[in-house]
């Protein structure tokens, strides 16, 4: 093997940013030599370096750019400890249909039962099929949709949000209430109808959206357009892991 030409073949690599072919060129030539590989295998081995380090990349930069607040998965989570979970319809909504068919999910039980796990889960599930997602708790967004009242971007934000494939708002119930936040979740759940698949997490029931957003109208009218065609995880009647999980406090269990 001509070093030269090695060395020259590597550099037309990285000038055509193929650089992990062009690191791993010499390794696939040293095996392609033991295992006795036709030109053609050698070439596909190759590209498949290349193609597998450009999936990995871009799965990392989405799921950066989704802003999950911790690493949390399915294969993370406790399927035994609860017990008011139906586990299997979880795991069906795990294929991911419900982003192709554009449907809602609404996740809700006591806090600590694992909402922000399973609604995390699946964001993650989702970059790793190429979806764009975007993760923020209900307070973070309703705070940003606000502040861009006073710069009248609000519909840039908006327009940003509906071309993601999922948007995941955790911890509807859990805000600091402000009169302007009902409207501007209306129009962001309109806006996002039939064109975004959100994720919703609450430990409050839809009868107290209302009061805590301000206006049970416009209320009314959020819950109406999230239930419709919605796939909802019941865990209310479910444990806290924080409390009763293997690692609680031993007087709280």
């Amino acid at each position: 093997m001509s070093k030269i030409l090695l060395e020259e073949t590597k550099k037309d690599l990285r000038r055509l940013r193929l650089n992990d072919m062009a690191d791993g060129i010499s390794e696939a030539i040293e095996k392609a030599g033991q295992n006795k590989l036709g030109y053609l295998e050698f070439i596909a081995s190759l590209v498949k370096k290349q193609v597998k380090a450009v999936n990995a990349r871009s799965l990392d930069r989405r799921i950066k750019k989704a802003c999950f607040p911790e690493w949390l998965t399915f294969e993370s989570f406790d399927w035994n400890f609860q017990p008011g979970l139906n586990v299997e319809y979880v795991k069906d909504l795990a294929g991911l249909s419900f982003i192709a068919d554009r449907k809602p999910v609404l996740i809700l039980g006591k806090t600590g039962t694992g909402k922000t796990h399973i609604a995390t889960a699946f964001g993650i599930k989702a970059c790793e099929y190429g979806y764009r997602v975007a993760f923020y708790t209900a307070q973070d967004l309703l705070r940003r949709l606000d502040k861009t009242l006073s710069h009248d971007t609000t519909f840039e934000l908006i327009s940003y949000l509906v071309r993601l494939d999922l948007l995941i708002i955790d911890a509807l119930g859990f805000i600091r209430p402000k009169r302007e936040y009902a409207s501007l979740l209306f129009d962001l759940v309109n806006a996002c109808r039939n064109r975004v698949t959100l994720i919703v997490t609450s430990n409050i029931s839809f009868e107290e959206w209302g009061q805590i957003m301000g206006n049970p109208s416009i209320t009314n009218a959020i819950v109406d357009r999230l239930i419709d065609r919605s796939c909802i995880i019941n865990i209310r009647e479910g444990i806290s892991y924080r409390t009763h999980g293997p690692n609680a406090p031993k007087n709280s269990k």
